[in-house]
């Protein structure tokens, strides 16, 4: 998931690939507060997924944010999986 994220970062917000990491601060790494809201707002509309940019703010390094990522997206997976078909 790091490489979507990464992908992301340097392709959508326009980041540096060199300064994304997975150990890399948020800030050194250039996500601050303005980036964290578009981050959200690409992720929901390229993946399907919601992150608050509160909760991104709340997170230390990239690999973090990758990990949240991650989780949302198995989550979405299954809650996919789970619904009951539509009549």
């Amino acid at each position: 998931m790091f490489d979507v994220l990464k992908r992301i970062l340097v392709e959508d917000l326009q980041m540096r690939a060199q300064d994304i990491t997975p150990a890399v601060s948020r800030a050194e790494g250039g996500v601050d507060s303005l980036a964290v809201a578009e981050l959200a707002s690409v992720l929901h509309s390229r993946l399907g997924i919601e992150i608050h940019d509160y909760e991104l703010l709340e997170l230390r390094t990239v690999g973090d944010i990758a990990d949240l990522v991650q989780e949302r997206c198995s989550t979405a997976a299954e809650d996919f999986e789970t619904a009951e078909p539509r009549p």
